[in-house]
């Protein structure tokens, strides 16, 4: 077993309750002590000469504590109740021993009671080996401890004895119960192919599985009781654990952390941790698991490398063909019948959109891998946003939409990636197509002014940073759901109720839009329903995105992102 205690079994209140109520019967005085004689429980009934002369020194504590850790051994050793003088006041004193699986934990101890009284020249004696100054005092008390016969002594101790066998009945059940949750405990977390481990408060590990200590490269008795830190591979990992469970403790976190095998080896993990408190309610530390995520980040990378690899080796064929129906379509190879024409064009368009699907997830896969990089010209974004509506006049033809643009007759011409703002324009034209009702209307706005109160943007400090450029895409389709706003710009993100069935995709569109208008410091989000949209039609939705006009993200003073290099 190891190093339990009474307490941790039987609680010390219900120890001194116990207590209590033995002395009430009894009318001798009693306490539980640990086997080294220190006291558990508060004493009951103890005679004055015991707690206020032979315990008011510490020679005669020390004595008390010698006396009571005599009769604790000679009861254990007997296994049985042992009656003996005190070594201190010669007082006649009963140990009673607890013993659980072969293991001394307690003595129950009662008496303070005299068989056969003391000489008054050996009163002053002991009284003088514990420093008593009080000679007449220590006398005086001496003879108002009551005097009990041999057989009332015996009945006491029977009594007693069957107090003790109660007390080591309900410690010894609380015993089995315990080594039981702990075997079975013990089972569960060892059956666990993660890692389970606990710290204390300094930190140090407490606590760690068969499959933690294997995956670190330890044997468990090499990690228990060393610091946790020995496990992370650097100090960002170190800082990170410290900063949750320092001076201001989170009870429950997680991360990605980077760890270090025995043999020096690193492996990325993901830690989850929640603190635990001891039986006082006070913090004792945590208790989480840890996994080795090397799989899946190097399945993560594969799938990202595929996705690259893939996106990249399409673009230059679909541009190919793109470029081979443009030649056939403006008749450069000759002229063409109306229907032949007419279905060539809708095979450009397709090749079109198939191109900008393409680039889009090739962005969104160089963004995630900090490969994107922005090529600023400097570009009128009317001209951008005639481009993208050529490109899908099409479309908006074969559904007989109305397109109206409103904006200032003056260029605004400001440093972008042209050729990705115009997918981003394309990307918001085909949203609202889409989801336009056959002969609806969309309307394109351009704006120039401070930017909008919705939603704020953080100040980027600069006096030049101030003018923004607004465009807006606005249809009479059946709206978004205000639940949605914020999710519509998530990678892969798509939805579907019942009132709306058609807002449907792969989800990729929006999310380009936002990377690629955030790269170059601006805001984009969606308002529906919409002020004057048809009510026989739907709800309307708005996409609105935003391009500061000082220029570059680089130009930018600290703190906007250019998107990556």
């Amino acid at each position: 077993m190891n190093r339990i205690q009474l307490v941790d079994l039987v609680s010390r209140d219900r120890l001194q309750r116990i207590l209590k109520v033995f002395t009430e019967v009894s009318g001798v005085g009693s306490i539980i002590t640990y086997p080294d004689g220190s006291p558990i429980t508060e004493p009951e009934h103890f005679t004055t000469l015991c707690l206020s002369y032979c315990r008011s020194t510490e020679p005669g504590r020390q004595k008390c504590f010698e006396s009571d850790r005599y009769g604790g051994a000679e009861a254990a050793r007997l296994k049985a109740p042992f009656t003996y003088r005190c070594l201190n006041s010669g007082l006649t004193d009963c140990a009673a021993p607890l013993i659980i699986d072969g293991k001394h934990l307690a003595t129950v101890l009662c008496g303070q009671v005299i068989q056969n009284p003391l000489s008054e020249n050996e009163a002053v004696r002991r009284a003088q080996e514990i420093g008593i100054e009080d000679i007449d005092g220590y006398l005086k008390e001496l003879g108002k401890v009551p005097l009990m016969s041999r057989e009332r002594l015996l009945s006491v101790v029977n009594l007693m004895s069957e107090i003790t066998f109660t007390i080591s009945d309900l410690a010894l059940q609380s015993h089995r119960v315990q080594q039981n949750s702990r075997r079975y405990l013990g089972r569960v977390i060892n059956s666990v192919s993660d890692c389970i481990i606990s710290t204390k408060t300094d930190d140090t590990v407490g606590m760690i599985n068969k499959a933690g200590a294997a995956m670190f490269g330890y044997r468990r008795e090499q990690v228990i009781g060393r610091p946790i830190g020995m496990l992370l591979a650097d100090e960002q990992s170190r800082a990170k654990f410290m900063e949750n469970t320092g001076s201001e403790p989170s009870p429950n976190w997680r991360a990605d952390l980077t760890a270090v095998k025995a043999d020096s080896s690193t492996f990325p993990v993901q830690v989850s941790f929640s603190a635990f408190n001891d039986e006082h309610r006070s913090m004792a530390g945590y208790v989480g698991v840890i996994r080795d995520i090397s799989e899946e980040k190097k399945l993560e990378r594969m799938k990202e490398d595929l996705i690259g690899m893939i996106t990249h080796d399409l673009r230059n064929p679909v541009l190919s063909l793109e470029k081979a129906l443009r030649m056939i379509v403006s008749g450069t190879l000759g002229p063409l019948e109306a229907d032949q024409k007419k279905v060539l064009e809708l095979a450009l368009l397709t090749s079109q959109q198939l191109y900008g699907m393409v680039s889009d997830i090739l962005d969104i896969y160089r963004n995630e891998n900090g490969r994107l990089v922005l090529r600023h010209t400097k570009k009128a974004v009317q001209q951008v946003v005639e481009e993208s509506i050529k490109q899908m006049e099409l479309l908006t033809k074969e559904k007989g939409l109305t397109l109206e643009v409103s904006g200032p007759q003056i260029p605004i011409e400001v440093n972008i990636d042209g050729e990705r703002i115009r997918r981003t324009c394309m990307n918001l034209l085909d949203n609202a197509i889409k989801y336009s009702p056959e002969g609806g209307r969309i309307i394109i706005r351009i704006k120039r002014g401070e930017h909008p109160a919705r939603p704020p943007l953080p100040d980027c400090g600069d006096a030049t940073c101030q003018d923004y450029i607004l465009v807006s895409v606005e249809d009479e389709g059946t709206g978004i759901p205000e639940a949605y706003h914020q999710s519509i710009f998530d990678k892969y993100f798509t939805f579907k109720t019942s009132e709306i069935t058609s807002r449907e995709g792969v989800g990729l569109g929006l999310a380009f839009c936002r990377l690629a208008v955030e790269a170059h410091g601006g805001r984009i989000w969606v308002e529906s329903p919409v002020n004057g949209a048809s009510q026989e039609t739907g709800n309307g939705c708005r996409l609105s995105f935003t391009l500061p006009l000082c220029g570059e993200p680089a130009d930018c003073p600290p703190g906007r992102d250019a998107g990556g290099a």
